[in-house]
């Protein structure tokens, strides 16, 4: 069956044409890579092949094929397919609930322990590879309608509510979860933009006294450290993960010298910078 009036699709103004579609099937040969800094929470189905992703803290992570992996706003991921890969990727403009009746900061309220888990990812089933088929037909197709892409998206929520169990979906979702989800999307979302607690506060429209009471109850820690871990994380993963000096990442992250770098480095990594990158370099030559 083929896409009627595609001219007609083409011309419309819903049809897709932006750099940052809803929905968006991603080819990737052998070896390459895919590369992005992540401005919305994303939802990657690993359609066919596998990867070798890093973006944080999560270091040459494996996702094999029938994997869907939640990748957090504001993270710079890297990626290299370890054999021809074919992706599908679904922003995920609502973070807030999953239907009507089912918003996602209930499934914190099951959280029994406060133990932050590693990367997970769900299995594709039954339905969400039935789910797949169709959407990648009609990509393939031609059909990208901005209508049809939204209409989708919410299809996937409805799916995960339907039919995974609420531990698995914690575990999936728990990178962006709060009790106030609103307010920890923008602090995700624009924290790399700021240097300082008093610069994100003002963003905010808050007194800092008012936002640092606010951010401790969201995130359960101050402000001020949150920060600190995420740049602490930024700077782990251009260590391990890119190509960049040293020197310039010494001089991106503002260290007054080489020395207050390899300071930071040991006492929040246990290595100097130096020591990291050789690590590296080693676990990745070839046998």
């Amino acid at each position: 069956m083929e896409l009627l009036y595609k001219q007609e699709h083409l011309t419309c103004y819903n049809y897709e044409k932006g750099e940052r579609p809803t929905i968006e099937k991603i080819s990737i040969k052998k070896g390459q890579t895919w590369d992005i800094f992540s401005i919305d929470n994303k939802a990657i189905f690993t359609v066919e092949g596998s990867l070798v992703l890093s973006f944080g803290y999560n270091i040459n992570k494996n996702i094999a094929k029938n994997k869907i992996t939640l990748i957090p706003a504001g993270s710079h991921l890297q990626s290299r397919a370890q054999e021809d890969t074919t992706l599908i990727v679904i922003r995920l403009h609502n973070t807030k609930s999953l239907c009507d009746c089912f918003s996602l900061d209930l499934l914190l309220r099951s959280e029994k322990k406060k133990q932050k888990p590693e990367l997970f990812s769900l299995d594709f089933n039954e339905r969400i590879e039935s789910y797949l088929s169709f959407l990648n037909t009609c990509i393939s197709d031609g059909l990208k309608c901005t209508y049809f892409f939204e209409i989708k998206s919410k299809e996937f929520y409805f799916l995960l509510r339907a039919y995974y169990p609420k531990e698995e979906l914690l575990a999936f979702f728990y990178p962006i979860l709060s009790c106030d989800i609103s307010f920890s999307e923008y602090i995700i979302k624009n924290h790399y933009k700021v240097k300082t607690v008093q610069e994100l506060a003002e963003r905010m429209h808050y007194s800092l006294s008012g936002f640092q009471k606010r951010f401790k109850k969201v995130f359960g820690v101050s402000a001020y450290y949150w920060m600190k871990d995420e740049r602490s994380k930024s700077i782990y993963h251009q260590l391990n993960s890119t190509n960049k000096s040293l020197k310039e990442i010494c001089d991106e992250y503002e260290f007054s010298s080489p020395s207050h770098f390899n300071d930071f480095c040991k006492a929040n990594f246990g290595n100097t910078p130096g020591e990291i990158r050789r690590k590296r370099n080693v676990s990745q030559t070839p046998l």
